[in-house]
């Protein structure tokens, strides 16, 4: 009886041991983008974009409940959460340029989760091109590498949705 346990526990410490293993050489990176163009030029987008306050209007994380740390518009406008299945966060603006760009940074937990996001705005014919494009990294985590994989499909639909959304939002 020993010998059958001996072995049970051994087969499932190896497999435990190979499931760690290629956890860690699984990249630890993601990318997603997805883009919308919209009848209404880039001054009209903008504000949308750069305002964390009115991403509740447009961004499938309007329902997390936030606080924000000041100003809501612009560089240095930050807004933080503590939600029970998302766990505790912050999205800060680093970059704005009027009609043109917004860059931020999302911080999950202790650093555990990362992502650097950017939204590219272009004159269209039409009106205008918004880009949204998010990068994050897991870092070594054997058991994010797997999770690592399916981000860019998931991600992706989470920024169509958005950006479907600002397009429904802007009426045109």
């Amino acid at each position: 009886m020993m010998r059958v346990l001996f072995r049970i526990f051994g087969t499932l410490a190896a497999l435990l041991i190979v499931f760690l293993t290629v956890g860690l050489l699984l990249p630890g990176t993601w990318s997603a983008e997805g883009s919308v163009t919209l009848r209404v030029p880039p001054r009209e987008v903008f504000p949308y974009l750069n305002d964390l306050a009115r991403w509740d209007d447009w961004t499938p994380w309007g329902d997390v409940e936030s606080t924000f740390d000041g100003q809501t518009a612009g560089v240095g406008s930050r807004r933080s959460w503590d939600h029970p299945n998302l766990g505790s966060g912050s999205i800060t603006i680093t970059e704005s340029v009027p009609d043109r760009l917004v860059r931020y940074r999302v911080a999950v937990g202790d650093g555990a989760l990362s992502v650097e996001g950017t939204f590219v705005l272009e004159p269209a014919e039409e009106g205008s091109t918004v880009t949204w494009s998010e990068a994050g990294d897991f870092g070594w985590n054997p058991l994010m590498g797997y999770t690592a994989l399916t981000m860019p499909k998931s991600q992706t639909a989470q920024l169509e949705r958005g950006l479907t959304e600002l397009q429904r939002l802007l009426g045109r």
